[in-house]
């Protein structure tokens, strides 16, 4: 079965092949899409195929993701009881902290198998996404002949690309995606996202600080940002290395702000995040795990790997991209691995 997932932020799509076998699925083809051409803001920019067509899929499946800034998440505990009633109790639970109405909203639950703190409670995943951001996006694919097989979170797909298949054990992670116009940060304990959130600053910020710093064309001071980043700079790279370290020191400043905040809000201690994982293509700036160190002292730091649920048929197990270039398609493989899930 050929899946494509399509993370619409950023024009990223993954195909997948495989089989409902509980393997692992084999990569068969990546692409990327300029994100003026990906990115319809509204459904009537996609008046043809240009978007289809500027990867050669044969599937016409796809599987969606909604940016985490137009989302919402959070674990709430309820009362053990039947199926039936849950579904109401969300609803009713969740109004009290979603910040859409809901009747403008599309709402989706699952129960965790993590046991809340008190034993008579349950641990449910609540996500919601305003009808507004999704509807106008259905219509377009389904314009242009593609059939949605599912919307789902940002960060569901990124941490379905990053973390193990199994990851019941897998505690305190905190994923920070730097994507090219928005961050965002997920926390996953205990085999679920305990909270996501998202700052709206990205790559692109940092380029556009290039540009003005430098007074250099866009297209150069991209070049120069990836090939120089932020490491120690000669004489002939130090104006770049400055104008970079400033730009993202002020960007890693406010992410731990916002964790700060947040993990105090959910009663989470600065000790029970136990990793850091880096992805989204800014990731690969140069010397950007060390600043991230500095940042967050003593919590491990490391790049994600976007091929961790995915096999490869080649007899020497190299992939097609290497991991840094992976971290490109990070959300759209995530995408493309969800019809695996039971």
């Amino acid at each position: 079965m050929h899946q494509l997932g399509h993370d619409q932020p950023s024009g990223r799509r993954a195909g997948q092949n495989a089989e409902h076998g509980g393997g692992q699925p084999e990569q068969q083809i990546l692409d990327r899409v300029g994100a003026q051409e990906a990115q319809p803001r509204r459904a009537e920019r996609l008046e043809d195929d240009r978007v289809i067509d500027a990867v050669p899929v044969a599937g016409r499946k796809v599987v969606v993701s909604i940016p985490e800034i137009q989302s919402f998440v959070r674990v709430v505990e309820l009362p053990h009881m039947v199926a039936t009633e849950l579904d109401e109790a969300v609803q009713w639970a969740v109004r009290q902290h979603i910040p859409f109405d809901l009747d403008h909203v599309y709402l989706d639950w699952q129960q965790l198998a993590t046991p809340a703190r008190d034993p008579n409670y349950q641990q449910v995943l609540v996500g919601a996404a305003p009808r507004e951001v999704v509807d106008p996006f259905l219509l377009a694919l389904d314009t242009v002949g593609l059939t949605v097989m599912a919307f789902e979170l940002e960060s569901q797909a990124l941490v379905r690309s990053l973390l193990p298949r199994d990851s019941v054990e897998v505690r305190g992670i905190l994923i920070i995606d730097l994507g090219a116009t928005a961050t965002n940060i997920i926390y996953f304990d205990q085999g679920a996202m305990r909270f996501t959130t998202s700052v709206e600053q990205g790559g692109d910020d940092l380029t556009q600080r290039l540009v003005a710093g430098l007074h250099v064309t866009p297209e150069v001071a991209a070049q120069q940002k990836m090939l120089v980043g932020i490491t120690e700079a000669s004489d002939a790279t130090a104006t770049v290395s400055g104008v970079l370290r400033q730009s993202i020191k002020t960007l890693l400043e406010r992410i731990e702000q916002v964790v700060r905040q947040v993990t105090a809000q959910r009663e989470i201690s600065k000790h029970d995040i136990q990793a850091i994982l880096l992805a989204g293509g800014a990731a690969n700036l140069p010397g950007l795990v060390d600043l991230f160190a500095d940042i967050f002292p003593g919590v491990p730091v490391q790049m994600g790997n976007p091929w961790t649920n995915i096999a490869t048929d080649d007899p020497t197990g190299a992939m097609p991209l290497s991991k840094a270039d992976a971290l490109h398609f990070t959300t759209a493989l995530g995408l493309a691995l969800r019809h695996l899930e039971p």
